[in-house]
């Protein structure tokens, strides 16, 4: 339930636009039919206020998991989704082209290469994490980049506090 934020019934969808917005509708009914007390999150491909209301109406889900459109605008249930102000023809999550796909496509081994896309997103997650703001123009290899700049810091932090502990110095202000 959303509370005192709840939201009018979804207008109608036919069966083909609300298992193309939830790409995971269609496994989530075959689970709903375990008649499990565990609530069930779905997520995945969901845009519209209306798709996603429609899944809870439904009864085949209980939450809707924003993933993705969250980390770039962490905002967008307040301001958007549950907004009642907002119509339901703008009330939707828009989806975000990654910068700098050229560069995962240039990697020869497609498991590795199309793992680069969601870098991106680990990325905002972690500056998200360090209270910082999403970086939703940062590019492929620009997050690469920082991520392997960020390996080598940490690696030579650590390296540097070993050899700092290792040194006689704790010993000798003991002693004295």
């Amino acid at each position: 339930s959303f509370g005192t934020k709840t939201l009018d019934k979804a207008p109608e969808m036919s069966e083909s636009t609300r298992i193309r917005e939830g790409y995971f509708t269609e496994f989530a009914e075959r689970v709903q039919a375990l008649d499990s007390k565990v609530p069930i999150q779905l997520s995945g491909g969901f845009r519209s206020r209306t798709g996603m209301a429609d899944a809870v109406d439904s009864g085949v889900c209980q939450l809707i998991g924003l993933g993705r459109t969250a980390v770039l605008n962490p905002d967008i249930p307040k301001a958007i989704l549950l907004n009642p102000s907002v119509p339901d023809t703008a009330a939707f999550a828009p989806s975000h082209v990654v910068r700098g796909q050229w560069f995962a496509n240039m990697i020869p081994v497609k498991v590795v290469g199309s793992g680069l896309a969601i870098q991106f997103f680990y990325y905002n997650m972690r500056r998200l994490g360090n209270g910082l703001k999403s970086s939703p123009d940062a590019s492929i290899p620009f997050v690469i980049f920082q991520s392997i700049l960020e390996t080598f810091r940490s690696g030579f932090s650590q390296t540097a506090e070993s050899l700092l502990q290792s040194f006689p110095t704790s010993r000798r202000a003991k002693s004295d």
